[in-house]
């Protein structure tokens, strides 16, 4: 008699405490790859330049040099936006791919009671009644 009351709690733990304690997780697994990627930081300064390599101009009026470090900046800003928008995209992908793993887990998770009695009741059906 103490098993089904243990079954009962257990299944009461499973169902509440269990299954919210496995929701927190995946949220802290999508925390951890949201911050791991900077994705806040890198959507902050998606256009800044590269590493924040810069050409200064030294004032005077030279048009040629005006010209230069004004290409030099917007190459940098150009490379920076690409690799930082790669990042963004692989920070996608790292994102969905936790959360899809995160959801089957969390079905495999509500389903284990189920799947393991439903598991012992065929067993013992192919055993003893066939």
């Amino acid at each position: 008699m103490k098993f089904f009351a243990f079954l009962g709690r257990y299944l009461a733990w499973h169902y509440t405490t269990g299954l919210l304690d496995c929701l927190r997780l995946l949220a802290n697994f999508l925390w951890f790859v949201y911050h791991f990627f900077s994705v806040p930081v890198i959507a902050r300064t998606l256009f800044s330049p590269w590493r924040r390599l810069s050409e200064t101009y030294r004032g005077g009026f030279d048009p040629e040099r005006a010209f230069e470090t004004f290409i030099v900046n917007l190459l940098m800003r150009i490379f920076g936006l690409i690799v930082r928008v790669m990042f963004l995209i692989v920070a996608t992908v790292a994102l969905m791919m936790v959360f899809g793993l995160g959801l089957l887990t969390t079905l495999i998770f509500f389903l284990a009671p189920l799947i393991i009695f439903g598991s012992f009741a065929l067993g013992f059906y192919l055993l003893f009644l066939t």
